[in-house]
């Protein structure tokens, strides 16, 4: 009987529940405005780019040995974070790196401490850096250089000068951060043709025509003056994220400035 009584008197089961979370998203301006991106983009002439914030999975991908070791963990968390579909390969280096250097920051926080190496006696040491000072770089938007130097942004996301000399009208095309990568392999294995391979990667188009191999040719025989032009103007053009800081080294004393390395590794947290 008081059995019974005890049954009756049991509470009843709690209603199953079904835990979930919705990961937030924020909002991240683009260095490039969305200007040197073709039409067919889809970064074409935006801003600014949805992202989503870093989950766990996401510090699976920037720990993975072998996605590091594959040289793709950077494009599998692109690819997980950003809202919308993009080849993340296409992305130019600067607007790559305000979305690390976004997503590091609502992940783990604005400061960011690593290990920097002196350039004049290689001593190790150890640096801050707050990412919420980084600073957007680049020239292509200041209306009076690009008045005073007659540069352009075309329709298709070039960049079209004049040379000084030859007076030919230049397209310069701005580099994808696996462009950029790709480039730097390049010149260090071939250190003898540095100057041609630069101007190679940079013009798409002179005068027009876009022929590889007549563009190639002209290049081959610009005259100094209009060779350097490109090489002076073109990264004064490039719009990046600086979060560069001045470092002096407690060993000798040297001071020099030091730039965040946007590998896997700025993600992990000290």
């Amino acid at each position: 009987m008081r059995n019974n009584q005890r049954r009756s008197r049991a509470k009843a089961p709690a209603p199953s529940t079904k835990l979930s979370y919705e990961v937030p998203t924020e909002f991240v301006d683009l260095p490039s405005r969305g200007k040197f991106y073709t039409q067919e983009h889809p970064f074409h002439n935006k801003e600014s780019v949805e992202i989503r914030f870093m989950t766990a999975k996401d510090e699976d991908i920037l720990s993975s040995t072998s996605l590091i070791e594959q040289g793709v963990a950077i494009e599998r968390f692109l690819e997980n974070i950003i809202v919308g579909d993009v080849d993340v390969t296409s992305l130019l280096v600067g607007d790559q790196s305000a979305i690390m250097i976004a997503a590091r920051s609502s992940g783990y926080g604005p400061f960011y401490e690593t290990v920097v190496t002196c350039p004049n006696c290689q001593t190790e040491s150890e640096l801050m850096f707050d990412l919420s000072e980084k600073e957007i770089t680049g020239r292509c938007f200041d209306d009076q250089y690009v008045k005073d130097n007659n540069i352009q942004i075309t329709a298709d996301g070039l960049i079209k000068i004049t040379l000084p000399v030859t007076k030919f009208e230049v397209h310069l095309r701005m580099l994808t951060s696996v462009e950029q990568a790709d480039f730097s392999s390049d010149l260090m294995a071939n250190k003898d043709t540095i100057i041609t391979s630069t101007l190679n990667t940079l013009i798409e188009k002179i005068n027009g025509i876009d022929d590889r191999e007549q563009v190639e040719d002209v290049i081959s025989n610009l005259p100094a003056k209009d060779s350097r032009f490109v090489r002076v103007v073109y990264p004064k053009l490039v719009p990046n994220i600086s979060l560069a800081k001045e470092f002096t080294c407690g060993n000798c004393g040297t001071k020099s400035n030091m730039e965040v390395p946007l590998s896997a590794a700025f993600f992990w947290p000290k």
